[in-house]
């Protein structure tokens, strides 16, 4: 029973072992790769931040930045794999394996001048010198380049120079461009710079940004812009600039990550991401730029379908996710099991003797107390009969006690008891029946001879 009982407890062991095995290998941290930049940049400490607060959080996906020069890099290195993630922006080859997690941030163009320049469409910029924000990239001008075709204005017209939101005053002081394009969040401080600097410089600070009246038109046309709105007071509220809300073409920055990045890790991400975003604006307020990617079927941009599962409240749980497999594991080994407990039985492989105790010496000494007559071998019996009862007494306040065992034992001492004592009568009566037969026997008759 013991050794019975040492193999059921290993077994258990095994299983637990096993069980605590599988849940540390599936809880266990995934590190994944992203890649941001440049170093520095706002998109930069928020993925940084980011990062901390999944270790903080004991999230199951860890960060690890990568960092990147601009969003042409970025998109490189997802699509040589040396990275999970990426933000990467629409118009700047956007890589095919790349699946959509989140939109990162929208970037409005928006083309401002002064009022007294003339420039109220962008057909006026014939002929023109304008700046167009960002330097040593070149995807700037390139999108700017998309647009002017789109208003029929041919590139070669216009001559274009790369400024720095910090220089625009200056540049525009010493009447090196005539208007100014900038691309990105009017929230964002490079871009609100830029036009701050241009009205400093504008007499009376009067600045006309110019709207794209046709710019739904343009984005069904060209795959990578989209139609987006300036908010009436964007860039000040007093006096408010722009006066009313209007129209205008941008592109969109997206976080995207690798096709063969795991579902699980891709909603985790996602789920951490949109999660935590509360607690990064105050500190990050590009934060308040992320937003959830259309999940509509048929929509322009593919979205992940591990980030797709959480937005849409479609994630799985473990056991639904491997519900069918834990039913096939546990009707297999509950097949196995009875087939080798059938088996075993059958071949009596691991089969025991019950032990049958003291029962075995208890019938030798009532075949021994039957066929003696010495009472001195009796006592002997007698004695052994009541040590074999005071020892099972004292096994039966073990564990595993065998109450039926310890019942048939009882009656045989009963029976080796009677027969004890009726050996004892039998030798008594034998006894007695030697001294009466000594008792009967005549006395000697002495015999007279008469003599002739």
């Amino acid at each position: 029973m013991s050794r019975t009982r040492l193999i059921i407890v290993a077994v258990i062991c095994a299983l637990i072992g096993c069980a605590a095995l599988a849940t540390f290998s599936y809880n266990r941290p995934t590190t994944v790769t992203i890649a941001v930049g440049p170093s520095g940049s706002e998109a930069a400490r928020l993925i940084d931040a980011f990062r901390v607060a999944l270790q903080r959080e004991r999230s199951t996906v860890r960060l690890r930045l990568v960092s990147s020069d601009s969003p042409s890099d970025s998109a490189a290195k997802l699509e040589r794999e040396d990275v999970d993630f990426a933000i990467v922006r629409a118009d700047i080859s956007f890589p095919p394996s790349a699946m959509t997690v989140a939109t990162w941030q929208r970037n409005p163009v928006v083309l401002a001048a002064p009022a007294s320049a003339g420039i109220e469409r962008w057909t006026d910029l014939g002929g023109k010198t304008i700046g167009v924000m960002g330097r040593g990239v070149g995807y700037n001008i390139r999108l700017i380049q998309t647009i002017l075709r789109e208003h029929g204005v041919q590139p070669s017209s216009v001559r274009m120079v790369e400024v720095l939101p910090w220089e625009t005053a200056e540049v525009f002081r010493k009447k090196q461009i005539e208007a100014l394009v900038t691309v990105g969040p009017p929230s964002s401080k490079p871009v609100a710079d830029a036009i701050a600097g241009l009205v400093r410089e504008t007499p009376d600070g009067k600045v006309t940004l110019v709207p794209v009246r046709e710019a739904e038109a343009v984005a069904d046309r060209v795959a990578f812009l989209e139609s987006m709105e300036i908010v009436a007071g964007s860039f000040g509220s007093n006096p408010p600039r722009p006066t009313d809300t209007f129209p205008t073409l941008g592109v969109v920055h997206y976080l995207v990550a690798r096709r063969g990045v795991d579902d699980a890790v891709a909603a985790e991400f996602t789920q951490q991401l949109f999660t935590l975003r509360p607690s990064f604006a105050a500190q990050h307020p590009i934060a308040n730029r992320l937003e959830v990617p259309d999940t509509e079927k048929g929509s322009a941009i593919q979205v992940h379908p591990g980030a797709l599962a959480y937005l849409t409240g479609e994630q799985k749980t473990f056991l639904e996710k491997y519900s069918d497999f834990l039913y096939l594991a546990i009707f297999g080994l509950s097949l196995g099991g009875s087939a080798l407990a059938g088996a075993a039985s059958y071949f009596g492989i691991g089969r025991r003797e019950k032990d049958p105790g003291f029962l075995p010496e208890v019938l030798l000494l009532l075949r021994n107390a039957r066929a003696t007559d010495d009472n001195d071998v009796l006592d002997e019996i007698a004695r052994r009969a009541d040590d074999i009862f005071v020892e099972s007494i004292e096994a039966s306040k073990k564990p595993g006690f065998d109450s039926s065992q310890f019942a048939t034992l009882t009656l045989a001492l009963d029976r080796l008891n009677a027969s004890i004592a009726d050996r004892r009568r039998a030798i008594a009566m034998m006894y007695d029946d030697d001294e009466e037969d000594e008792a009967v026997v005549p006395p000697p008759v002495a015999v007279s001879v008469a003599r002739g």
